[in-house]
C-alpha cells in the first residue's frame, strides 16, 4: 500500500514540475551544430571532444569574444537571429538574468558577465594548441567587493562555506538547489532556513585569466594572468545535496536555470531591443559617421577667418558753468562777488 501511495505522490510531484518547468518551445529556424572541438583542462592538457552547440552567437558583455559558441543545453527559445542571420542572446535571458542580479545584489547594480551554456575563455595547451577551458555552468554577477549578497530564492542551506567559498541553498518548491561561488564573509551555516533576499555572505574574488572565466590553477602553468575581478558565480543544480562533504555527497547535475528563474521570480518580458552583431555594426557606423560631422564642423569653423572686432563709439557729454541754462544746459554758477578792502580809518 505504501509502495503505491509512494508512486502516486512521485507521479504527482513529477505532473506538477513539469508544468513548472515545461521545456521552452524549439525554434526550428535556428540550428546546432555538432562535430569535435579542441578543450584544455586545468593542467594544459588538450582533448578533442565531439559536442553540440550553436554556433557564432553574440554576448555583447562577456568579454574580448564577441561571437561565441554556446551548448545545446540551452534552449534555443534563448537566442534570436538578426537581419544578417548571425545569432544573439534573446532579450528574455537579460531581462531574467537582471531580475536575478537584482535580488542577489539587493538592489540595480552591478552587471552580468558571463552567461549559462557559453564556451569558455580560448586558452593555450601543451604544444601551443588553442582549446576552450570549458562550458560555463552558471550564471556570472560582476559588481564590487564587499557588496552584501542575497539569497535569490528562500530555502535551506546545504553548503556554507569550502575552499571556493561555496553557499548552497535548497528550495523544495521547485526542486532545485543554488549554488553562488566565490562568496566571502559567509553568514549562514548548514541547516539554516533562509528566505529570498536574505544576506548569505559578500562579493568574493578570483584571478581572471586569458578573458572573463577564471581557474587560479592555471597559474601554476604560466598562462598569462590578466586581471582580477570581484564577482558571483551563480549556478542552478536540480535536487537536494545530502551532505557538506564532496565526497559523500549525492552528485547534482548543472542544468539551464532561465525557466525556472523566470517562474521563480515572476519575469515580464521587458520587450526591449535585441542587442545583435549588427546592430552594434550599425551603433558603430552611427558613431563613426558623428564623429566625422563634428570633425568636418570643427574644421570648417577653423578655417573662416574671424572678422575684426568694430570698434565700441561712446558717446560723452560734457557740459560746464559757462553755460547756458534751459534745454539739457546746465545751470550757470554766478561769479563770486569780491568785496573791496578799504584802508583802516585813522582817528
Amino acid at each position: 500500500m505504501r509502495k503505491w501511495t509512494a508512486l502516486v505522490i512521485a507521479v504527482v510531484l513529477m505532473t506538477v514540475l513539469s508544468i513548472g518547468y515545461a521545456e521552452p518551445a524549439k525554434n526550428d529556424d535556428i540550428e546546432t551544430v555538432t562535430e569535435y572541438r579542441w578543450f584544455v583542462n586545468r593542467y594544459r592538457n588538450v582533448r578533442s571532444v565531439k559536442v553540440t552547440y550553436f554556433d557564432n552567437v553574440y554576448a555583447y558583455n562577456h568579454g574580448i569574444w564577441g561571437l561565441t559558441p554556446f551548448s545545446s543545453s540551452v534552449p534555443s527559445e534563448y537566442f534570436v537571429k538578426d537581419q544578417d542571420g548571425m545569432l544573439a542572446v534573446a532579450p528574455i535571458v537579460w531581462d531574467i538574468t537582471d531580475a536575478m542580479r537584482i535580488r542577489l545584489y539587493g538592489g540595480d547594480i552591478g552587471e552580468t558577465a558571463l552567461l549559462y551554456g557559453q564556451y569558455c575563455e580560448r586558452i593555450k595547451g601543451k604544444k601551443e594548441k588553442v582549446g576552450f577551458s570549458g562550458v560555463h555552468e552558471g550564471i556570472d554577477f560582476v559588481s564590487v567587493k564587499g557588496d552584501k549578497l542575497h539569497a535569490i530564492l528562500g530555502g535551506i542551506v546545504t553548503k556554507a562555506g569550502d575552499r571556493n567559498g561555496t553557499v548552497g541553498i535548497y528550495n523544495e518548491e521547485y526542486d532545485i538547489t543554488l549554488l553562488y561561488l566565490h562568496t566571502q564573509k559567509i553568514c549562514v551555516k548548514r541547516g539554516d532556513v533562509v528566505e529570498a533576499g536574505d544576506i548569505i555572505g559578500q562579493e568574493g574574488s578570483k584571478a581572471i585569466y586569458a578573458g572573463y572565466e577564471n581557474n587560479v590553477l592555471y597559474a601554476d602553468h604560466n598562462i598569462k594572468h590578466v586581471h582580477t575581478s570581484h564577482y558571483t558565480h551563480v549556478e542552478m543544480r536540480k535536487g537536494r545535496h545530502s551532505s557538506s562533504n564532496k565526497y559523500w555527497d549525492v552528485i547534482l547535475q548543472s542544468d539551464c536555470p532561465y525557466e525556472a528563474m523566470r517562474v521563480a521570480l515572476n519575469v515580464v518580458p521587458s520587450g526591449r531591443t535585441p542587442i545583435t552583431a549588427s546592430s552594434m555594426k550599425q551603433a558603430e557606423i552611427q558613431r563613426q559617421k558623428e564623429e566625422e560631422e563634428a570633425r568636418l564642423a570643427l574644421e570648417a569653423a577653423m578655417a573662416t577667418p574671424t572678422p575684426a572686432p568694430t570698434p565700441e563709439i561712446k558717446i560723452v557729454e560734457e557740459t560746464n558753468n559757462t553755460q547756458n541754462s534751459g534745454y539739457g544746459f546746465a545751470e550757470a554758477t554766478p561769479a563770486p562777488v569780491v568785496e573791496a578792502t578799504l584802508p583802516p580809518a585813522t582817528i
